[in-house]
């Protein structure tokens, strides 16, 4: 239990820092791959539905704190995510790289649609497009989560041997 609160905060920790250095490096990247979405779905994929959740929530309640927007919305959309992504995993084999991509594509495309829906429909002004870079979103943080899964795997398997 205690190792898995540590491992859930130093993925969150890992979220933040990864996010203060690409918004030091390009704004657009910041936009393009949603690094506490890639969080929640590494650590949903590996604790499962409940601690997916509880991680959304607060990579989501974090976003909201850096953000001007309406508190909650991100909350709201990272805990639905991450508890897909925690269920999902436990039904389907998503193990395979090519299968991990296209999964974790999807739980970025539906984080990002749920968003957007939750913030259009409470929002009074039109939704900020980000010049485009929003719609990125889904592959560049499938390509991330793809990623990083398979560093993990890799260092697992060295630890085993």
């Amino acid at each position: 239990m205690i190792r898995n609160i540590i491992k859930g905060g130093l993925t969150v920790l890992a979220a933040v820092l990864v996010f203060f250095a690409l918004r030091q490096i390009s704004l657009p990247l910041v936009i393009g791959v949603n690094v506490f979405t890639v969080a929640v779905i590494v650590y949903a994929v590996s604790e499962g539905e409940i601690a997916g959740a509880l991680a959304g929530a607060v990579c989501g309640l974090i976003i909201d704190a850096f953000s001007l927007g309406l508190f909650g919305l991100a909350g709201l959309s990272k805990t639905v995510t991450g508890f897909l992504a925690g269920f999902i995993s436990r039904k389907i084999n998503v193990q395979p790289p090519g299968r991990m991509f296209i999964f974790a594509g999807l739980l970025g495309a539906a984080d990002l649609a749920l968003w957007v829906l939750l913030a259009t429909l409470i929002a009074a002004e039109g939704f900020p497009w980000a010049g485009g870079w929003l719609l990125v979103q889904p592959v560049g943080t499938a390509v991330l989560a793809t990623a990083v899964i398979l560093v993990l795997r890799r260092i697992k398997a060295r630890r085993a041997l």
